[in-house]
């Protein structure tokens, strides 16, 4: 997925690790997260810790003093917005075709 904050679009990839990271760092689970979201109730330290390793996980090398530069540069607006993108996208992966596997079954 691409995430633009100001003039700077980078590369993000949502997967199972990283949502757990974003778990963890948050202290609740990513449905609380989107909730929290809608509600206007996530701090700006929240989002950044959402952002981050969805960002690192697109290959990019970036660390957090970086990113906080990026959002600053870029401004809450962005960094809220992009931080919505990777929540939804978290609730739906695995959902999207093409990314479906079938397993053979042994009986």
């Amino acid at each position: 997925m691409e995430l633009t904050l100001g003039e700077k679009t980078l590369t993000g990839r949502v997967t199972l690790d990283g949502i757990i990271r974003i778990e963890t760092a948050l202290g609740m689970g990513i449905v609380q997260a989107t909730k929290r979201l809608a509600d206007g109730d996530l701090t700006t330290s929240q989002v950044m810790a959402i952002l981050h390793p969805i960002i690192r996980g697109g290959g990019n090398d970036v660390n957090e003093k970086d990113l906080r530069t990026l959002v600053w540069d870029a401004g809450l607006t962005d960094a809220i917005r992009e931080c919505g993108k990777v929540l939804i996208f978290a609730l739906s992966a695995g959902k999207d075709e093409g990314n479906e596997e079938t397993a053979e079954v042994e009986n």
